[in-house]
């Protein structure tokens, strides 16, 4: 049981259940607990010790009932937090994957093959219509510490016996035993299959580790194939397929132009999403960029990953950019100085860093992007001054209803360390906005 349970269960043991409280109650005790941040109308008056006595408890209550935070706003080292997140479970992924986790959605496999003294083994995996999401471990019989690392791992898939390589991939770390495989799919798959994989090599190691297993398909929340485009002079934009799914908002999007001009463009395209109401869906990741020659004229095919959506949007309005290539360039400021501190990424926006809170032994950093939403947006470093060796991010970084946590681990005070977060070159492209509708 928790804190929080805890100190309501005992309210309830010696007060007893059958109590009411008004709006008006809860308005006045929060107002008086946030009386540090909300400035309210000066009143004198004061209250005796024993209408104190009786509205003590009362506070407390609705203090335990009314938040499930303010037992754990104070910024106390010694006291550990509570979990940001709906599962007990570490968090890992993006806040696509972090999604998946918190609602259950993974299936447990847990199936192990041994070869040549190496156990590989699948312990979960999920499909959304969008990505394939595999977590697994390998353990060697003659291993050490050392040789911790992402692994040099060659997969092979099949689906219903058919080889099926129409996906790109991405590795990351689960936590500190255990590994993240996306395949970033760019067809649809049944909504049920069986799934067979391969590990070819792991390193110098000859497979196969073969595994096979059903999978069932985590339904979509929309699905759509709209073909539409906007077109400004010799350049056009079209959004292929539109899903949102548990794990991602998945567009594909083709940009064409002459080849000549693509040649010479020196950068990339990238692209921000808006829903009806004006507000950026954050970009999470992407998968390989495709394309070719197409009647004298290129064609990149992008297929991008941007956070879930809680609520399916009347419309999305897609806005590209010209991402110039160059140097990389950061932009750095002391971490002990007045809040928010703001690190401006580019023209149309940057980092703000809305808390700090030093527990034992690590830094924990609150903030949210703003602007143009790209992954460039995520990312904080944390260094001492006089440093250019990065202190250790414990996590990857987690998404909350109120924007991201970065965890670093470091035991340093606040006016050692600096944050920093890498600049960038952009250029809006004018006239290509699209507006879809969600039907």
């Amino acid at each position: 049981m928790n804190r929080k349970k805890s100190l309501k269960q005992a309210f309830i043991n010696k007060y007893g259940e059958d109590l009411n409280f008004s709006d008006d109650d809860m308005k006045l005790v929060l107002n008086k607990v946030h009386s540090k941040k909300i400035e309210q109308p000066k009143r004198k008056f004061r209250l005796g010790p024993v209408l104190m006595m009786i509205l003590t408890p009362l506070i407390i209550m609705i203090l335990i009932l009314s938040s499930d935070h303010l037992l754990t706003d104070s910024k106390d080292a010694s006291k550990e937090p509570e979990p940001a997140a709906e599962s007990d479970r570490d968090l890992f992924g993006d806040a696509g994957i972090q999604n998946i986790i918190n609602h259950d959605l993974f299936t447990e496999i847990n199936q192990t093959v041994e070869k040549h003294g190496v156990a590989f083994t699948i312990h979960e995996i999920m499909y959304d219509g969008t990505r394939l999401a595999l977590v697994y471990s390998i353990e060697k019989e003659e291993s050490n510490q050392e040789e911790r690392g992402i692994p040099d791992a060659l997969f092979k898939l099949s689906v219903d016996g058919e080889p099926f390589h129409d996906y790109s991939g991405g590795l990351t770390y689960a936590d500190e035993e255990k590994f993240l495989h996306e395949f970033h799919t760019y067809t649809e798959l049944p909504e049920q299959f069986q799934l067979s994989i391969e590990i070819m090599n792991l390193g110098e190691k000859e497979g196969p580790w073969s595994f096979q297993f059903p999978i069932e398909k985590i339904n979509e929340k929309y699905h759509a194939a709209p073909g539409k485009s906007s077109v400004n002079g010799d350049t056009s934009l079209t959004l292929n397929e539109l899903s949102f799914s548990a794990s991602s908002t998945n567009l594909s999007i083709d940009m064409i132009e002459p080849i000549e001009k693509q040649r010479k463009r020196a950068g990339t395209y990238i692209f921000e999403v808006r829903d009806n109401k004006g507000n950026s869906i954050a970009h999470m990741t992407s998968g390989a960029t495709g394309g070719g020659d197409r009647d004298g004229k290129s064609v990149e095919n992008f297929n991008e990953y941007f956070e879930p959506v809680d609520k399916l949007p009347k419309s999305i309005t897609i806005i590209p950019y010209l991402s110039k290539s160059g140097g990389m360039d950061y932009i750095t400021k002391p971490l002990n100085q007045k809040l928010p501190i703001y690190l401006e990424q580019d023209q149309f926006g940057g980092i703000m860093i809305k808390e700090v809170e030093q527990k034992q032994g690590e830094v924990w950093i609150y903030y949210e992007g703003e602007g143009v939403s790209e992954s460039f947006r995520s990312w904080v470093v944390l260094e001492e001054k006089g440093s250019n060796t990065p202190i250790e991010r414990i996590n990857n970084y987690e998404k909350t209803a109120e924007g991201y946590i970065a965890k670093f681990k470091t035991s340093l005070p606040l006016e050692s360390l600096t944050v920093s977060t890498a600049k960038r070159n952009i250029t809006k492209l004018e006239g290509l906005e699209l507006n879809v509708d969600i039907k």
